[in-house]
């Protein structure tokens, strides 16, 4: 009797994922900046076949669930495949060395345009051919530069997965350039403040709010007071979404509005809700407080 042996086929197709990062792209080329164009350019051009066109699909999907770039770690990244849980991708390029990071500094800073485009999102179009007479290089010369590795069963190097990060990357340096540093092993605030640079914040300095001073008397310091009943004293903020217009517009905004003037909008909506509810409890509280006077 013959025995034969069966294997049930899996589908290699990858699940479905809800609220995962969808590329901005599309069709087409991917990046928006000379920049961003530039690092998928680079990569395309190492002899690595087609093998990285085949994220296209996962980046557009939006099949990259997380993705974080660090001046310690480089790109960390988690990629939804066919299997259950996502595939977790990790991407580093060689870092700068202490000399090197010294002469960026000394090329950043020899014109403070650099550092203000820098900032603003724009990367300074003759700062690469800067870089290059001076033996630094933005992007990777070859692809040993990079190391990629993906938790998938698949052999090559790179898998769609990793490919899918590396063109969701090329979005990322749209928005911000200075990740093109971090991932040369340059942290964005250290290197601000190392050169001597202080962000303006609106509305100017804000005052240090004065420690209160303890009680001279142990019996004061020691003893219960009463505290008075609680009252509600808001005023309106001068500024609406401060925070968010000091921190700028987040990596992944997927938008078309935005970003910063959604959530000063949303900041406003958010103070008007809490004044009047603020008001309301007022009311009820000065009416609670007539009644048991009378």
């Amino acid at each position: 009797m013959a025995f034969y042996w069966y294997k049930k086929p899996t589908s290699s197709a990858p699940k479905a994922v809800t609220g995962g990062i969808k590329s901005q792209n599309k069709k087409g080329a991917f990046g928006q900046t000379w920049w961003g164009k530039q690092w998928i350019t680079t990569l395309e051009h190492f002899n690595i076949g087609e093998r990285i066109t085949r994220g296209k699909s996962y980046a557009r999907k939006g099949q990259v669930t997380d993705l974080v770039i660090t001046a310690k770690k480089g790109v960390a990244a988690k990629v939804q495949g066919s299997r259950v849980r996502p595939y977790k991708v990790s991407i580093t390029l060689t870092p700068y060395t202490k000399g090197e990071k010294v002469l960026l500094e000394y090329k950043l800073t020899s014109k403070h345009i650099y550092i203000a485009q820098l900032l603003s999102g724009e990367m300074p179009e003759n700062l690469e051919r800067l870089f290059k007479t001076a033996g630094l290089w933005l992007f990777p010369i070859r692809y040993n530069d990079l190391t990629t590795t993906c938790s998938c069963p698949d052999y090559s190097n790179p898998c769609k997965h990793i490919a899918a990060v590396f063109y969701l990357m090329a979005e990322a340096f749209d928005q911000d350039p200075f990740l093109l540093f971090t991932l040369r092993g340059i942290d964005k605030e250290e290197f601000l403040k190392k050169i001597g640079y202080k962000r303006q914040v609106a509305g100017g300095d804000e005052p240090q709010a004065l420690p209160e001073p303890l009680p001279s008397d142990q019996g004061t310091f020691w003893g219960y007071t009463p505290l008075p009943d609680p009252q509600f004293i808001h005023t309106s903020p001068a500024v609406h979404a401060s925070m968010a217009k000091r921190l700028g517009a987040i990596p992944y905004w997927r938008s078309s509005k935005n970003f910063i003037s959604v959530m000063e909008t949303t900041y406003a909506r958010a103070s008007l809700f809490a004044e009047t509810m603020i008001n309301i409890q007022t009311d009820e509280q000065e009416k609670n407080a007539s009644k048991n006077n009378d």
